[in-house]
């Protein structure tokens, strides 16, 4: 690996890599086909978990190098308090000390977090060039390209309230199968989706019933100048994270919470990783093993447990949580344990990756997202 540095992607991962390498004293060249950052998203809020680990994880950002709490550049509200309710309507507040999450927006302006990290990695001297495709990276680099197959989908809206911050998730299969259906206000601007694991095939259906239930559960709520907007994430275990001089980063690589898709963090800490082993000249697999890898696994397995509670288990399990330290609580269910250790050969098998491997894997490939056995694979298919 060169002084010169290549990366494909501008989401978290490929900008927090190009940041931390750049502050290293490499030449950095982020390509991105799109003409911006946050293509994918339309300004939607998103939640960037805060109970996986005991540090905060805006320390963990500010360890990073891509947080600075004098000069914050892009949205990052901490939320304390969090409304659930089951399919019948209970309502649960749950509040802590700690946040649960941080409030994060979505997109290429201002206050976004994307564009707060390409305003940084520009700072730096990382060079983007946007409205560039690149399919080959003969001298290898890091690729970010996002997610390559829809594991999890999200249909929501985008849009203005005069309701107050309020940060609530419903439990309900009939909203949002095996996943759970969400509320996020900030500033009179808010988000509404609900996230889906199964019956990808029922999202108009299951977001019609997501707005209906919300305006049912919260009077206050009034909706204007709404917006629509679709998501997906995906995950796998089986693709090289370090293949020819390339490192894959965030969902690429198929990093993603498995549980709730709270992906972020995994994409910020890859991408850490990627630049942290050209700069020290680290096994970047071993990082990933080290770090990311168990949580993800761990979250494989609460998958595994989470589908089988049904409308039934959900209620259990915010009764669960409203009695005692929540934040805790969920911490423990995140991290490893010997019964998700257990688990986890169960939870590999029942749950495949919708992602279809076309790749050569061959000594010298130089393809960023290799597709070279394409026809061989789609013949067996």
């Amino acid at each position: 690996m060169t002084n010169e540095i290549e990366i494909v992607g501008t989401g978290p991962a490929g900008l927090v890599a190009g940041i931390n390498l750049a502050k290293a004293g490499y030449r950095v060249t982020i390509y991105e086909e799109k003409p911006d950052v946050g293509h994918r998203f339309n300004g939607d809020f998103q939640g960037l978990e805060n109970w996986s680990s005991e540090e905060d994880v805006t320390v963990l950002l500010e360890r990073f190098g891509v947080y600075n709490k004098v000069c914050i550049e892009y949205i990052c509200q901490p939320y304390n308090k969090l409304v659930i309710f089951d399919a019948n309507l209970n309502k649960t507040v749950l509040q802590s000390e700690r946040p649960f999450f941080y409030l994060v927006q979505r997109g290429g302006w201002p206050g976004c977090l994307d564009y707060g990290l390409m305003e940084q990695a520009v700072q730096s001297g990382v060079e983007i060039v946007f409205n560039k495709r690149v399919d080959k990276l003969e001298k290898g680099g890091i690729i970010g390209i996002g997610p390559r197959a829809a594991d999890a989908i999200a249909k929501g809206i985008v849009f203005n309230t005069n309701m107050k911050d309020t940060a609530a998730a419903i439990l309900d299969d009939r909203l949002a199968p095996k996943g759970y259906a969400y509320l996020l206000v900030h500033r009179g601007k808010a988000t509404m989706a609900t996230c889906m694991f199964k019956d990808f095939k029922r999202e108009k259906e299951c977001f019609e019933r997501t707005v209906e239930t919300f305006k049912k559960v919260f009077l206050s709520l009034d909706i204007t100048n709404a917006k629509e907007f679709g998501g997906y994430g995906n995950f796998f275990f089986d693709k090289p994270a370090f293949e020819n001089g390339k490192y894959y980063v965030g969902e690429a690589s198929g990093l993603q919470d498995c549980l709730f898709g709270f992906g972020m963090r995994y994409a910020i800490m890859s991408g850490l990783f990627a630049a942290k082993s050209i700069i020290e000249k680290m096994d970047y697999t071993a990082l990933l093993k080290g770090e990311l890898e168990p949580m993800q696994k761990t979250s494989l397995a609460n998958r595994l447990i989470f589908e089988r509670l049904g409308n039934r288990g959900y209620t259990y399990f915010i009764n669960h949580l409203a009695k005692g330290n929540a934040v805790e609580k969920i911490r423990r269910q995140y991290n490893p344990s010997f019964l998700k250790t257990l688990l986890y050969p169960f939870a590999s098998w029942k749950y495949k990756s919708r992602l279809v491997d076309k790749g050569c894997h061959g000594e010298g490939c130089a393809c960023v997202w290799c597709r070279c056995r394409k026809d061989e694979v789609c013949q067996e298919i």
